[in-house]
């Protein structure tokens, strides 16, 4: 008979000991492992994750900042559309209407004068409608330095009129800027602004670049402002109707009564009829 040596039992007892810690590790091991994963998983996984978010939230703010500064930088986005458009049978250069018209309205402006704007987008088209396309009255537009206080913004504006007017875009593009008002002398009207605005007009921008800076566009804008100064335009919007002179803004049935008023007088005067600042 065989017989088992006698340090069998104490043998059994450290493999029963080794079994319960390996049992009481497993146990705690499967406790942390559920305590990590009810906290969001691993240690490790967080980290990484939360890395990855904060580096993807990086570049997304890299990207915002940048296109914030680029749109600061940029004077040329968001250009308002006034939405006006005259028919071109009634525009002639900076006029429209018939020049045999029996009422002449010459409206002097500066194209940093708000109330200008208003008069041009708000109170103008009512009098194109009804008077202008019925061949009974002429509109003027001349335009000029009053606010630009040393600045050139209104000139440069205004040259701009001129070029446009080369390219038989006058209308359109007095609207536009009239529309893009951005206040007095605080950089609404620069050069690369202005220039978008034309070429939103539909002008060419390479041939609205080189007349700017032509001599035959400063001596226009010159000749323009000499008159204004000869006629003592100091305030604007400044009006002409055959010659009567008004000064501000009025609305579109207050002009109607007066040009109903010159009407009837060029009718039964016809040699009344006319304007003093052409």
């Amino acid at each position: 008979m065989s017989h088992k040596p006698a340090t069998d039992a104490p043998g059994r007892k450290a493999r029963r000991a080794a079994e319960r810690r390996d049992r009481y590790d497993a146990a705690r091991d499967q406790r942390r492992a559920r305590t990590s994963t009810a906290a969001g998983g691993s240690s490790w996984l967080t980290t990484r994750t939360v890395t990855a978010v904060a580096i993807a939230a990086g570049v997304v703010l890299v990207a915002v900042l940048a296109i914030s500064q680029l749109g600061g930088r940029s004077s040329t986005t968001g250009l308002k559309d006034p939405g006006l458009e005259y028919p071109a049978s009634i525009q002639d250069g900076t006029a429209l209407g018939s020049a045999t018209a029996p009422v002449v309205m010459d409206v002097w402006g500066d194209y940093q004068c708000p109330v200008c704007a208003r008069h041009s987008l708000d109170v103008e088209p009512s009098l194109v409608n009804r008077y202008v396309i019925a061949n009974k009255l002429r509109i003027v537009h001349h335009e000029v330095d009053i606010l630009g206080r040393g600045g050139n913004e209104s000139r440069l504006a205004a040259t701009g009129g001129y070029c446009a007017k080369q390219q038989d875009r006058y209308w359109r593009y007095s609207h536009g800027v009239y529309g893009n008002q951005q206040g007095e002398n605080r950089g609404g009207f620069s050069r690369d602004r202005l220039t978008a605005i034309a070429v939103a007009a539909g002008v060419d921008e390479a041939a609205f670049s080189s007349c700017l800076d032509s001599q035959a566009a400063a001596d226009a804008f010159a000749a323009t402002q000499a008159q204004g100064e000869q006629l003592g335009i100091n305030q604007t919007p400044t009006m002409f109707l055959n010659g009567t002179r008004s000064a501000g803004l009025k609305s579109a049935s207050d002009w109607g009564a007066l040009v109903d008023a010159a009407l009837a007088q060029a009718s039964a005067s016809p040699s009344a009829s006319g304007s003093a600042a052409p």
